[in-house]
């Protein structure tokens, strides 16, 4: 027989159950489960989207004063001001405002102008080693083609369309300089790669350790604060290329369209893993292939068989006939250029680095990465504001917090020409916005479905609650079974 608790009873246990599950177990359970939020600068990230980066080029202007007086290259400067910040200002997140100033030591700036007399074509800017010779009296007659000659001198539609082709991906399939260059990155590794197809017919004396060091290293130390590079080297062997060259009486020839097929045999090689990684690849040609020229889909014959593969690397097809060695001072001469092009340089043919090319990496880098994080904090912001109950820690919000605080500092370096300044504080930016965004403890949370917390939650409430529920529906219906019999 089972025990019956008179009503009363009931009703208090009941009541003391319910205060139990209400005042002191729900409270605890919200507690314990409560989303912890550190505060992010919502605000200034939002603002960040709204204001234009501004980048003061500077160009350094010169003059002989038996030449040209003072106040007349002054009044130059004065007038083409307008003319530089208009082409300057066209479309895009970034500002480019070339600012004229007289200097000493023309030649030694990464972009310097020279106001002369003393021209043999007037109509014509020359390129000398003391920067760009422009004649005064072409200032006086076509001051709007002086103007776009020394946009053009600074490379500012170059730069310009790197920017651009951030928000603008087309351009990646329209410009071929923009489709060659890797992406800017805060480091690279270089990947410098021997392949030998045959080692027993081709037995040649490497040499690569040794040669690499030589001449990858300066070229890496031109490089400056541009960014963390290192290098590897590694041979590679029994690699068939998939086309063979075709014979055109005395030479053969790779055809320009079979060129990226070559690159997929090698690729699956090299043990490369990061889109970081940049490889330059001299591929042994056997000597029955020699010369070897490269012919283009315009039909011409390319006696240089070397070549780029874009946001990937260079190859060169190296002649091996009659060489006991790799000869490394003419394959880094041809490799390092194509390493130029990677790095989002025009092409040259020059293994140095000029101040110019200097100059116009780290703009491009800091640039770059002043947008990449600003882009990245906002995707994080819509992020957090799309998932109520995603954890934001402490560390979280230190990150963006850095990340929008080194954004300011390299937007006010820019504005004071400060770019080596500019281009550390965007690079610290980049690196803690990227790992705010990637930190492991958001990204866990973009596989948590609610269906997920109700298979969590529902074994914990149900056996508490239902008896509740079934308690206070059966006083419920008392209560009205007594209303209608006093009734």
């Amino acid at each position: 027989m089972a025990l019956k608790f008179p009503e009363s009873v009931q009703k208090i246990n009941l009541l003391y159950y319910s205060i139990i599950v209400v005042v002191l177990g729900t409270p605890l359970w919200w507690y314990t489960t409560d989303t912890y939020r550190a505060a992010l600068p919502h605000s200034q990230i939002t603002a960040l989207t709204e204001y234009k980066s501004v980048l003061n080029i500077p160009v350094a202007v010169c003059f002989n004063p038996s030449d040209v007086q003072r106040s007349r290259v002054e009044q130059i400067i004065i007038s083409l001001k307008p003319f530089l910040l208009s082409r300057g200002s066209s479309g895009g997140r970034v500002i480019y405002d070339p600012v004229l100033s007289l200097a000493n030591n023309c030649g030694k700036q990464p972009f310097s102008v020279v106001f002369t007399n003393d021209v043999a074509r007037p109509s014509k800017a020359e390129i000398s080693s003391q920067g760009l010779k422009i004649s005064v009296e072409k200032v006086d007659r076509m001051i709007a083609e002086v103007a776009e000659d020394i946009v053009q001198y600074i490379e500012l539609p170059h730069l310009q369309n790197h920017i651009l082709a951030i928000d603008d991906p087309s351009l990646h399939s329209t410009l071929q300089d923009i489709r060659n260059a890797m992406a800017v990155a805060t480091s690279y590794n270089i990947l410098v790669s021997v392949v030998n197809p045959d080692p027993a017919a081709i037995n040649l004396d490497y040499n690569l350790v040794e040669s690499t060091k030589l001449y990858l290293e300066p070229f890496i130390a031109e490089l400056g604060e541009l960014a963390e590079v290192t290098y590897q080297t590694q041979v590679i062997r029994y690699v068939k290329l998939p086309h063979k060259p075709v014979k055109n009486g005395d030479f053969y020839y790779l055809s320009e369209s079979n060129l990226p097929h070559v690159i997929n045999p090698i690729e699956s090689k090299l043990g490369t893993s990061t889109t970081n990684d940049i490889n330059l690849i001299i591929y042994l040609m056997e000597e029955k292939y020699s010369p070897l020229h490269i012919k283009t889909i315009g039909g011409e014959m390319k006696r240089l068989p070397s070549f780029l593969s874009p946001q990937f690397g260079a190859v060169l097809l190296y002649d091996t006939s009659n060489k006991t060695s790799i000869d490394h001072s003419s394959t880094f001469s041809v490799l390092l250029p194509q390493l130029k092009q990677l790095l989002g340089l025009k092409s040259s043919g020059s293994a140095g680095i000029t101040a110019k090319e200097k100059y116009l990496m780290e703009s491009r880098a800091t640039l770059t990465h002043i947008l990449r994080s600003t882009d990245t904090l906002n995707s994080l912001i819509r992020l957090v504001d799309s998932i109520p109950n995603m954890v934001i820690g402490d560390h979280i919000a230190e990150q963006v917090s850095s990340a929008v605080e080194g954004i300011n500092k390299a937007q006010s370096a820019l504005m004071e020409g400060k770019l080596s300044e500019a281009l550390l504080q965007s690079s610290l930016a980049r690196n803690a916005a990227e790992k705010s965004f990637s930190d492991p403890s958001i990204l866990a949370l973009l596989y948590f479905p609610d269906d997920q917390k109700f298979a969590i939650y529902i074994p914990l409430f149900l056996p508490v609650g239902l008896p509740l529920i079934v308690a206070y529906l059966e006083i419920l219906k008392q209560w009205k079974k007594n209303k209608d019999k006093t009734d």
